[in-house]
């Protein structure tokens, strides 16, 4: 009789302890950022400067954790959150993760970026890129996003695009 009850007590303590590893797994990693225009183009158009830029992307990225930690989980994926940012508080969002994001997830990160108050921009688009791991996934292995809209508008244009073209293109003004 003791020996079946430590054998209950060990498997049940192993699975007391891959549950709360499984709990820690944070819902979404940031890496790093990715600038897809010259630095100095970004600052020019960024009003504040590199400061007011940081403190936005800070903002971006809590808030994406705490919707990813709301949102259902869902497989371990890697990838991109693009964000463009125009004049007057309006920004969009692009994703290229592999395997793609769920939709609940998709929409939660699209939310986050058409909601959160971005810093002003003017002058022109400033578009960057947020390198990200959901659910404990390894972080991605390439360096720039290739979202698939972007893929398939270069396409139909038998070409590849021009950022700032691409970026108007595939969200009008």
């Amino acid at each position: 009789m003791p020996a079946r009850f430590l054998s209950r007590h060990l498997l049940a303590s192993a699975l007391f302890i891959a549950a709360a590893r499984a709990a820690a797994v944070e819902p979404l990693e940031q890496h790093d950022i990715v600038l897809l225009q010259p630095g100095t183009l970004i600052e020019q158009r960024v009003e504040g400067g590199a400061d007011a830029m940081a403190e936005y992307i800070k903002r971006l990225g809590a808030a994406s954790t705490t919707a990813m930690r709301e949102t259902p989980q869902q497989i371990p994926t890697a990838g991109f959150i693009v964000v463009a940012l125009r004049a007057g508080g309006r920004a969009h969002a692009w994703f290229d993760f592999k395997p793609a994001l769920g939709a609940a997830a998709t929409a939660a990160l699209t939310h986050v970026v058409e909601t959160v108050p971005p810093t002003p921009v003017k002058g022109g688009d400033v578009v960057f890129a947020l390198r990200v791991s959901v659910w404990g996934a390894k972080p991605p292995t390439t360096v720039a996003p290739a979202p698939a809209e972007w893929k398939e508008a270069a396409r139909q244009a038998g070409h590849k695009l021009d950022l700032d073209v691409l970026v108007d293109q595939l969200w009008p003004r």
